[in-house]
């Protein structure tokens, strides 16, 4: 009796061993699988961007659900990882310099320019991951505009002796690397544009440029090849205090800079023949932004208490619609494939203030959310609550369209960071 006890003892010991030891295996190889996300490294540009691993893990959404995120593949200790990709991204943590969009069939390309080092930096909207195209040092580059199939870029730099900015061209060079060299796919080259050029826009076709520059009596405007070349003077003006668009073909959109107690003018410039046209002013606090069919114009101005009065006006009919957000037209962009819809970053509650002017002085700031307007029903649609997707306060200026207007991308004027906004999942 007692040798049957003691082998019924040994059986009993040996499964329970058995079973711990494969509680053990399934414990430490979990801990491991699942375990490698929390560390992270820092990418080529020092920062980790939200939602990819070692990054802030907020919520993609803002309200928790999973239902409007994709997912992109990332190789961890060899394991394929899927991580959501927010509907609001966070593209680059330190300040940037400018930024384009352009969409290919179903492909999305977002390009942007490091303002410390000028480094170039490309993602798609599919994949978290961030490509270094060119470490060519272009620094204190603080914004610029692509051509089409953004290969060059203009720009302006700001050097410590001059008030007025450097405009440059730029041109992404392929150059040969190999495994072992530093260098990257593309290089910078490029050239100085004119001296004192204190404005400048890209076509519509994203060809050619046009340059405002300041002379001893005032300006000179310029339309030329999108490098610099073949420059045709087009008119002289005595203002130099101005914003430039060319939304249109045939449009050129001066905005006199308007302030709360300065009136301001916005002119149509025919860029063939020079030909001006005054279509809105004096309004005091005047600022613009016009359709890319030249057929609308979002503006506000300054109203009886300061604040900020903002509206459509339609060219044709020469009448003024209200809208139902109050927000500055600095805060807008009108859509390039759905040219009758403008996207406005909107306070989420009213900052009082003296407007334009404290927001333009940085003494006031603002917590937004991203609206839509059309402006031919004039309905209007919350698009993205900013302050429920994000870590921290967005203040969004800046904002621009890739062409088929599929995402947003704008600064945070808090911190110069940038963001992108991905409007088919946001609907």
């Amino acid at each position: 009796m007692s040798n049957r006890t003691a082998t019924i003892t040994i059986i009993i010991l040996v499964i329970v061993l058995l079973l711990l030891g494969v509680g053990y295996w399934w414990y430490v190889s979990h801990i491991t699988t699942s375990g490698t996300s929390n560390g992270g490294t820092n990418n080529s540009q020092g920062f980790v961007p939200i939602n990819r691993p070692g990054g802030n893990q907020g919520s993609s959404t803002g309200n928790g659900s999973g239902s409007n995120t994709i997912s992109s593949s990332t190789q961890q200790n060899g394991v394929s990882q899927k991580t959501p990709i927010p509907v609001l991204r966070l593209l680059s943590n330190t300040p940037v310099g400018g930024y384009a969009a352009s969409t290919t069939g179903t492909t999305t390309v977002m390009r942007w320019i490091d303002r410390g080092r000028g480094n170039v930096y490309q993602t798609r909207g599919d994949t978290l991951n961030i490509t270094t195209l060119s470490n060519t040092l272009l620094p204190r580059l603080y914004n610029n505009s692509w051509n089409k199939d953004m290969t060059a870029f203009i720009g302006q730099t700001l050097q410590d002796d001059s008030e007025i900015p450097t405009s440059i061209y730029a041109q992404l060079q392929s150059q040969a690397i190999t495994s072992t060299s530093s260098l990257t796919a593309f290089k910078l080259q490029g050239k100085n544009l004119p001296d004192n050029t204190i404005g400048y826009a890209v076509s519509p076709t994203k060809d050619q440029i046009f340059l405002l520059v300041k002379n001893d009596t005032g300006s000179i405007g310029y339309v030329t090849n999108f490098d610099g070349t073949k420059a045709t003077q087009i008119f002289t003006t005595p203002l130099t205090q101005v914003n430039v668009e060319w939304p249109s073909t045939n449009i050129i959109a001066i905005t006199e800079k308007g302030t709360a107690d300065r009136a301001g003018y916005l002119y149509f410039v025919n860029p063939k023949t020079g030909t001006w046209k005054k279509i809105l002013g004096p309004l005091n606090g005047l600022s613009t932004r016009v359709s890319q069919d030249g057929k609308n114009v979002f503006l506000s101005v300054t109203g009886t208490n300061n604040d900020v009065v903002p509206g459509i006006y339609n060219i044709a009919s020469s009448t003024v619609t209200d809208v139902v957000i109050k927000t500055l037209a600095d805060k807008c962009v009108w859509g390039n494939f759905y040219k009758e819809i403008v996207y406005c970053a909107v306070p989420f509650q009213p900052v009082s203030g003296t407007y334009p002017d404290d927001w333009y002085l940085g003494s006031l700031t603002t917590i937004d959310k991203i609206w839509q307007i059309n402006s031919i029903t004039g309905e209007t649609k919350l698009v993205a609550n900013l302050i429920g997707q994000a870590d921290r306060v967005i203040d969004a200026f800046n904002l621009v369209l890739d062409n088929k207007d599929n995402f947003l991308l704008f600064m945070n004027k808090n911190d110069l960071s940038l963001w992108s906004l991905d409007l088919v999942r946001s609907k």
